[in-house]
Order: C-alpha cells, then structure tokens, then sequence
C-alpha cells in the first residue's frame, strides 16, 4: 500500500499499537505523524512555549509512548487495548500522549522558573544560607510556582511566559500581543497576573509548611 494512502486512512489505537508490537515501519509513521498532528492542534491551546521547546518535549512524550506500548504497558489482547494492570484502556493514545506532555511541561517549567521565583521568594521568612533544608524548600517553592503558572488564565501564563522564560520586554511582548493598546497597560496586566501568582504560591507555600511543621 502507498505510504501517501496509508497516511490519508483512519486508523484505531488498536491498529496503531498492533502495528508498532508487529514492527511494521509505515503503522510506525502512521502514529507518529497521527499523534504530531494532535500535539500540534491541542498542546498549544493549553501551553504556551516557544516552538523548539515544543517539538522537545513532543519528541520525549512521544518515545515515553512508544517505549510503553514495546514495554507493553499498552498493549492489544482479544482484539482490545490494555494497560499494564490488565484492564482496558480508559483514554485515547492522543490523550494519553497529551497527559505524558502536561508532565514534560511542568519539567521544563520548574527548570525554567528562577526569574519568577526571585520576584516571589524574597516574601518568604526563609534562610539564605543554602543549606540542604533550604534548597529542598526554594526547590519546593519553584515546584509550587510552575504548577501555578500552568493553570492560570491563558493570557496570565502566556505574559509571564514570554517575560520570564523567554527574558522578552515589555516592547517586544506588546509586538507579540497586539491585543493590548500600548505598554503601560500590558505593563498593569503584566503586574497583576504578577500579584496572582505570588497571593497562589504563598497561599499554597505556607500550607506546605504548616504541614511540615506538624510532621
């Protein structure tokens, strides 16, 4: 069968991971380019990140998948599509590969987040002499930070994105977001989506300590 058919035919998730077990090369394809095309439409309507951080972390959540369907953590018995634990897969491989990236993403947050995390931190009642209890606590701290940030409003994650891991100015993220008249009132969004990350991640920072104060 041409490869040029093949990529035009719908196929199940069945098909997909029998394909892959059977090491057949253009079902191989057939998932890749199936599973590029739903990353690509769906990912960036919930994350926003550059486009050579995006195909990354693409490339690390699709070999997560392919190295649990060879590992058959996913895998097809009687004609149905399993997990390790034996029973039949609840999700859809798309979404099962969007779980996979929702996890990359945090990674890539918490290892991107030390410019945020200096704005906020100096409110916190913390040593500064790096001992190890200290650095388990900034690491917690920028932990608590990046989760924040992902589940804020998109345009919140979306400026903070663009100020802090992508080191933009107001200027050049005025270009980007044409949606705002002019520099001071991006600046004014900017600051208040600033003060809403820093009220979540105290709030959720100090119950963490509270329940490590009762351990």
């Amino acid at each position: 069968m041409p490869l040029l058919s093949l990529f035009k035919k719908s196929y199940t998730d069945v098909q997909y991971v029998e394909g892959v077990c059977n090491h057949n090369p253009a079902m191989e394809k057939a998932l890749y380019k199936h599973c590029k095309n739903y990353f690509n439409d769906t990912f960036s309507k919930h994350f926003f990140i550059d486009s050579s951080h995006k195909d990354e972390i693409f490339q690390e959540s699709f070999i997560v998948l392919w190295e649990h369907i060879e590992r058959r953590r996913i895998y097809v018995e009687d004609g149905v599509l399993k997990g390790h634990d034996g029973k039949p897969f609840k999700s859809a491989l798309t979404t099962y590969l969007f779980s996979i990236a929702s996890n990359k993403y945090k990674e890539w947050s918490r290892g991107n987040i030390a410019a945020a995390d200096e704005e906020i931190r100096p409110s916190m009642a913390e040593p500064q002499d790096e001992t190890d209890d200290t650095l388990m606590y900034q690491d917690k701290m920028r932990e608590i930070v990046a989760d924040c940030i992902a589940i804020m409003s998109e345009q919140c994650r979306i400026i903070l994105t663009l100020f802090y891991y992508e080191g933009l100015g107001l200027d050049e993220i005025l270009q980007a977001l044409p949606s705002y008249k002019d520099k001071n009132t991006l600046k004014t969004r900017k600051n208040k989506c600033l003060d809403k990350l820093r009220e979540s991640a105290n709030n959720i920072y100090n119950n963490f300590l509270n329940k490590e104060s009762t351990i």
